[in-house]
């Protein structure tokens, strides 16, 4: 077995969780796609520059251990815009203002991107 450089993580060979069990993300990635037309629901036409804008903001003053990434589509063009931590992390669904970005990024902060998911979750079916 090879040693770890980096103390955060386990020692299971697993380099995607840290030592107390918790994932360790490489990127949060932001959908800003719009869809054609305009005409179809979509990230871009849900907010995802306007998210995207507030994330850049104020991702310098946050302590994340992560990058932010924007890409093309992440296929939930219907209720974003949509966010997911990688490698194997939740998404994160929805978020419109400032105040959801700013909660966002507390919980990330924190360690806690399961409330982050949780709080921005999927849409229940009607």
């Amino acid at each position: 077995m090879t040693e770890n450089s980096d103390s955060r993580l386990s020692d299971t060979g697993d380099d995607r969780v840290e030592a107390t069990g918790k994932p360790v993300y490489r990127a949060l990635r932001l959908c800003t796609n719009y869809r054609a037309g305009y005409t179809l629901p979509s990230c871009g036409a849900r907010g995802a520059k306007e998210v995207a804008e507030e994330l850049q903001r104020q991702w310098p003053e946050r302590n994340l251990p992560f990058d932010l990434e924007t890409v093309h589509c992440m296929g939930k063009c219907h209720i974003g815009p949509t966010m997911k931590l990688i490698p194997g992390g939740p998404f994160i669904l929805g978020a419109q203002t400032k105040e959801d970005v700013t909660r966002i990024l507390d919980l990330l902060e924190t360690g806690d991107a399961d409330r982050a998911a949780e709080e921005y979750a999927e849409p229940k079916p009607l």
